[in-house]
């Protein structure tokens, strides 16, 4: 069954913010609107600006010499799109693309630095925030080098179900697209994506894909995504994928 909703129209690490840490961020937060494939930040760039998503959901991915992809972690409207260890990096450590059309907040990041020194609020929301993508980065490292293809493709669209707060994705529009995401190739996709359709634990349709049975498709995906689940909930409250538990 789709998951119950919640509202969507404002990001969750903004929302844990006493109004006054708030209020001295927001004359510096701009809403920007963006559709799909859009690139927020460039591996390897300057770091100009921070995002926090209000909806939808971005992907970090790696990107190697040759243009290849990998995601590495994803980001809904719990978190924010910011830089993995500290703020003062002269450089992106990977590349941030909005999967779906999305809004967001954006400040520059010369400006958070500035808030950042009066709101201890404001830091403890980034350091969990980055924590959580620590975290991320870590079980996704072991799970691409340990668990098959099919436990791993399984995972993959619970936490992102999870991310986008529905279980109905149109960010699923072609299998390539998902390849990529997980460093296989399009036809292990196909043939995977096969399996889950079989046991009705998901419908991959032309422009979306639905989760049909979540308890089944949990019991084919791998460890990592209950444990992971797990420790985001006690790192950030605030994450979504408390609300559809």
């Amino acid at each position: 069954m789709p998951c119950n909703r919640v509202p969507r129209h404002e990001n969750r690490a903004l929302a844990s913010l006493p109004p006054s840490d708030l209020a001295m961020l927001a004359r510096h937060l701009h809403v920007v609107s963006l559709g799909p494939g859009a690139v927020l930040q460039h591996q390897d760039h300057p770091l100009d600006y921070v995002y926090f998503p209000h909806d939808g959901l971005v992907s970090l991915l790696a990107v190697t010499p040759n243009g290849q992809t990998m995601e590495v972690a994803s980001i809904g409207r719990g978190g924010a799109v910011c830089p993995v260890f500290k703020l003062d990096v002269s450089k992106c450590f990977l590349t941030a693309v909005a999967q779906v059309g999305m809004r967001l907040s954006r400040i520059a990041t010369a400006h958070l630095q500035v808030v950042q020194q009066e709101s201890e609020a404001l830091n403890r929301a980034l350091r969990a925030c980055r924590e959580g993508l620590l975290l991320q980065l870590r079980q996704n490292l072991v799970c691409g080098g340990l668990h098959p293809v099919e436990r791993r493709l399984s995972r993959w669209l619970l936490e992102t179900a999870d991310r986008l707060e529905t279980d109905v994705m149109p960010i699923l529009a072609t299998q390539e697209q998902v390849a990529q995401r997980l460093g296989v190739r399009r036809t292990t996709v196909t043939l995977v994506a096969g399996k889950l359709q079989d046991v009705r634990a998901i419908h991959w349709g032309r422009s979306q894909v639905e989760i049909l049975d979540r308890a089944r498709l949990e019991t084919m995906a791998c460890t990592c995504y209950a444990d992971l689940r797990e420790r985001m909930r006690t790192l950030l409250p605030l994450d979504p994928t408390v609300a559809r538990t």
